[in-house]
Formats: C-alpha cells, sequence, structure tokens
C-alpha cells in the first residue's frame, strides 16, 4: 500500500518541516512555498494539477484559497487541515458535503499584548517618527543629516474601525502609553458595549469613545488603525468617501485584512498627498506581485503620501514555531465519555496559596492539583467542570467528550479573581471567547449565564449583586 501523501502549502519561513519530521517514515511530504493564486484561471489549472495527488492539504493560514471547484477538483483529499481556528479563504460547507474532514491548530501563548497588537504599534510608531524614510537616507548617503519633524502621539486621537479583541489592546496601549484619546466605530457597536470592553482591560468608562457617525468618525481621528472581520458586508468598509473625510495630517494603519479598504481609493489618495501617510501590512492579492504599484511607486516623493509596507508580519513572530513553556503545554483525551460523566477524581491535591497554578476551592482556600490535570487550559466553550466541593472533574453537561478533544474548563467556574489575568485566544468564536480573563470577579452575571459554576462562585456574584 502506497504512503498517504501531504502537501504542505506557502510556508514562506520554512518553519513546518521539524513539526511534521516524525511522520517522514509514515507519510510522503512535499512543500510548496511559492503561493498560486487561484483567482487567476491559468494558476488555478497549474494548482489543481499541482495537488490532485494529494491525500493531506496542509493550508497556511489564507494564503491559499479553497473554493468550491478547486476542492471538487482534487478527487485524492481526504483531509484538509489550516493553521488557526479560523480561515475564510476555505469553502467549509462543500468540504462538509464531499464528507472532507478540515482541521485547525490552537496553542498560541495566552498571556501578555498579541502580536498582530505589537506590529500594529510597530507601523503606527514607523510612520509617524519617519523611521523607514529616515533609515534609508541615511544608508543612501544623503548630505541632509536630519529630515521633517516626527508626529507627537501624546494627545492625539487614536480611531479604531473595529474593537474587538485586538482593537481593544491597541486602544488600552494608545491610552496608557501614549496619553491619547480613542474613538471607535463598527456598524454595530454601542456605547455601552465599548464600556463593557473598556472596563475588561481595566479602563474607565468612556475611554472608548464610539462616534456613530462614520464619516465624522474618520474626520476626527488623526490615527486610524483598522481591526475588522473581513467578510461580504464588510469588503470596502474604508473607500473613497472615508478616506476623502480624513485629515491632510493622518495616518492610516491596517494589519487586518487587505480588502477591507479600496484599493484603487487608497492609491489614488495616497498619489495624492490627500493624507499623510499609510502603513499597510496586508492586501490582495498576498503576495504582492512584483510590479503592484506598493512596490515600484515612489512613496513619499513629489507630493505623495509616505508609505510603509510588510509582508503580512502581524501574526509573523517566533511563537509560531511553538509557544513559550509557560503556555506550551496542554491535555488532549484519549478517551471518549458521556456528557456530565466522571472524568476523574482529585486525590493528590494540596492546599496552596494563591497562584498561576493554583484552583480556588472555595472563599479564602485554595489547592494545587498535583497531577496531569494542572494541564487542562481555560476555554470559553470547556469540555469539562472542576466541582471543587466534590473534588472531582466531569465532562459538561450539553455534549460528550470523545479522544482527541482538549481537556479545558472555565476559570471563572472556579477563580473569583485570576492571580494572572490574560488575554483568552481559545478559539471559541465571537460572541463566545469572553477577552481577557480576570476571573468571575469581573464579569456581569449576564456573561456567566450558561456556565456551571461552583457553588462559592455562584454565592459570592450573588452577594456582589444584591440578589
Amino acid at each position: 500500500m502506497s504512503q498517504p501523501k501531504l502537501a504542505i502549502l506557502d510556508d514562506y519561513q520554512g518553519i513546518s518541516a521539524p513539526h511534521f519530521t516524525h511522520l517522514s517514515s509514515r507519510i510522503s511530504i512535499s512543500q510548496f512555498p511559492s503561493t498560486l493564486d487561484p483567482r487567476d484561471p491559468r494558476q488555478q489549472e497549474e494548482l489543481i494539477t499541482r495537488l490532485r495527488p494529494f491525500d493531506v492539504i496542509l493550508a497556511m493560514r489564507e494564503r491559499t484559497p479553497f473554493n468550491a471547484e478547486t476542492l471538487g477538483a482534487l478527487p485524492n483529499l481526504k483531509l484538509l487541515l489550516t493553521t488557526g481556528t479560523r480561515n475564510r479563504a476555505l469553502d467549509t460547507e462543500f468540504c462538509a458535503a464531499r464528507g472532507i474532514p478540515v482541521a485547525g491548530t490552537v496553542g498560541r501563548a495566552s498571556g501578555g499584548v498579541h502580536s498582530t497588537v505589537q506590529h500594529t504599534w510597530a507601523l503606527i510608531l514607523a510612520l509617524a517618527r519617519h523611521v523607514a524614510r529616515d533609515d534609508a537616507a541615511l544608508k543612501r548617503g544623503e548630505e541632509l543629516w536630519q529630515g521633517s519633524l516626527g508626529m507627537s502621539l501624546a494627545g492625539r486621537t487614536l480611531g479604531l474601525v473595529g474593537l474587538g479583541k485586538l482593537g481593544v489592546q491597541v486602544g488600552r496601549i494608545a491610552i496608557e502609553g501614549f496619553g491619547m484619546e480613542v474613538i471607535a466605530w463598527s456598524t454595530n457597536l454601542t456605547q455601552e458595549r465599548a464600556d463593557e470592553l473598556a472596563k475588561g482591560v481595566g479602563l474607565a468608562e468612556g475611554s472608548f469613545a464610539v462616534v456613530r457617525d462614520k464619516l465624522r468618525f474618520f474626520g476626527r481621528a488623526d490615527v486610524v488603525s483598522v481591526h475588522h472581520v473581513l467578510s461580504e458586508r464588510s469588503r470596502g468598509i474604508v473607500g473613497r468617501r472615508e478616506l476623502d473625510a480624513m485629515k491632510r495630517g493622518a495616518l492610516l494603519v491596517n494589519t487586518s485584512r487587505g480588502p477591507l479598504i479600496d484599493e484603487e481609493a487608497l492609491l489614488e489618495t495616497l498619489n495624492a498627498g490627500g493624507i499623510a501617510g499609510a502603513a499597510l501590512d496586508v492586501f490582495d492579492p498576498e503576495p504582492l506581485p512584483r510590479d503592484s504599484p506598493w512596490r515600484t511607486t515612489a512613496w513619499g516623493e513629489d507630493g505623495r503620501s509616505e508609505v510603509v509596507l510588510t509582508p503580512h508580519m502581524g501574526y509573523g513572530d517566533e511563537q509560531i514555531h511553538g509557544c513559550p513553556a509557560a503556555f506550551a503545554n496542554s491535555a488532549i483525551s484519549t478517551t471518549s465519555l458521556p456528557a456530565g460523566s466522571l472524568f476523574a477524581k482529585i486525590t493528590t491535591a494540596t492546599p496552596s496559596k494563591k497562584a498561576y497554578t493554583s484552583v480556588q476551592t472555595s472563599r479564602n482556600t485554595h489547592i494545587e492539583l498535583n497531577s496531569d490535570l494542572v494541564f487542562c487550559n481555560h476555554s470559553c466553550n470547556p469540555s469539562l467542570n472542576f466541582d471543587m466541593a466534590k473534588m472531582e472533574v466531569r465532562v459538561v453537561d450539553d455534549r460528550p467528550l470523545n479522544v482527541g478533544d482538549a481537556l479545558t474548563f472555565f476559570y471563572p467556574s472556579s477563580e473569583w479573581d485570576m492571580d494572572q489575568p490574560f488575554e483568552c485566544n481559545c478559539g471559541a468564536g465571537e460572541g463566545r471567547c469572553k477577552g481577557v480573563i480576570r476571573g468571575a470577579g469581573g464579569m456581569k452575571r449576564e456573561e456567566l449565564e450558561g456556565y456551571w459554576l461552583n457553588a462559592h462562585i455562584e454565592e459570592m456574584v450573588r452577594e456582589r449583586d444584591g440578589f
């Protein structure tokens, strides 16, 4: 019997090979680091020819789209893999109809500032302080020692298009790190929701001021940063009217997705010097063709705006090789159990002070688990409940546990106040994932509804809310 064939696509940094070495004796692995764009008929034909023999395909992020037409021309495909938990470039409905499993990856570090947020601020500062332009001028040996003055961010207004997890982190840094005013806009964003998000990261109500009028929002901001989910409705959400409304000295930064901004309108604005500059990490298509005007135009010259470009590296830091040790461990189920059944008894625990690794058992007591249960991570869509009164771990009531499932529990079900709050990246999806996890004490009653809670947490919530 021939070996299964695995195709790994678009691995620009060559980071995947070590993760598949242990399988090399059992499967045939081929690497295709050069991206083909199936929107081009010629490249689609080449892509289909390339991938037709393969049983398994690993699609790195959203670099190669797989629509029904492409997938339907791959008769041997039995498994489609992707990095991450959301890939809008895959036609998952077609895969489901054809019985082709689609699987993603989780496990990025939960603590600290997200990589994309760090990159967003790198771009804002590079543009505001003319870092790329001055660096190039010095290396060209120009006689002029200093160019124009940088933009001071203190007291300026940052406008966030989208106030999800990444937008909130960017806004928090603007306020705490630079003393900026932060305004926000998205189609359905309310001030009440913005206040909830602000409080979730330790900021006062009103820290994120919602501007309902879209053009007024763009007109107020000195820096606009895009953090919106791409969908058919949101394509071109930043268009000609929005760009025309911006201040001439304003900056535009996009680390989300290229099609959120009308490219033709943006190129026209920048060529005319309509805003001070733009910093872009995302494009359509990617990789950028060598003859793209983004790569060939003399930006910052002859009245054109300044432009800083990076090749979609917001996600890309050393953590994609594997999470740091403090976050790398997790637990996977090796058995299947029905919903609500007993998974394990907690028999090896010892009393502990409150710590990052401890579990709260009552109002004032904590334990160390001293077992492999310590590797059960947090999730906003948990597979287990930790009952600290009975000292047992049970499968959640609403679904069974299957072999291969991640063993997770909802930390606020036992913890009132986390020793180390963290940004959740559990992959539960929008509307389900709670963002920053600080413990039940930092959550509203409505946010806790639907979760199994330990008795001490239920009691403390009732007391706090006056019930």
